[in-house]
């Protein structure tokens, strides 16, 4: 290191700074790559809930569709889960209406496959 004069005239020892704008350079990438990472794992998660939540739906009014028609309704309700991919977990028909729950089953790689589950109901207007 070259000693350089101050302010004051006096030499002092300058400190070697090379290399610490890399040193930024890869902690700021680090960090951009990570919140990346955790925006993709958001957004698979959240297509994974809107995709069970409709093919609840789906399914749900397929299967009062098929109790008014005088069909199986859990019958139908599984033939269309089947159709869509998505795993049919419980069908209860009350009356004229019909309970169903469905599993979507995410793949996130290294960190599983976890089922995301959502209900529905479906039925005349009106009936509790």
């Amino acid at each position: 290191m070259k000693a350089r004069p101050d302010a004051f005239g006096k030499r002092r020892r300058s400190r070697d700074e090379r290399g610490s704008g890399t040193i930024l350079a890869l902690g700021i990438a680090m960090v951009l790559l990570g919140a990346g990472a955790v925006g993709v794992l958001w957004a698979g998660i959240s297509v994974g809930i809107h995709r069970a939540a409709s093919a609840a739906d789906l399914v749900g009014l397929s299967a009062a569709q098929a109790l008014q028609s005088g069909d199986d309704p859990c019958e139908t309700a599984q033939r269309i889960a089947t159709n869509h991919r998505v795993e049919l977990k419980r069908c209860e028909v009350e009356g004229e209406t019909v309970s169903v729950v469905v599993g979507v089953q995410l793949r996130l790689g290294a960190l599983g496959t976890p089922t995301l589950t959502r209900p529905a109901r479906a039925g005349p207007i009106g009936t509790p």
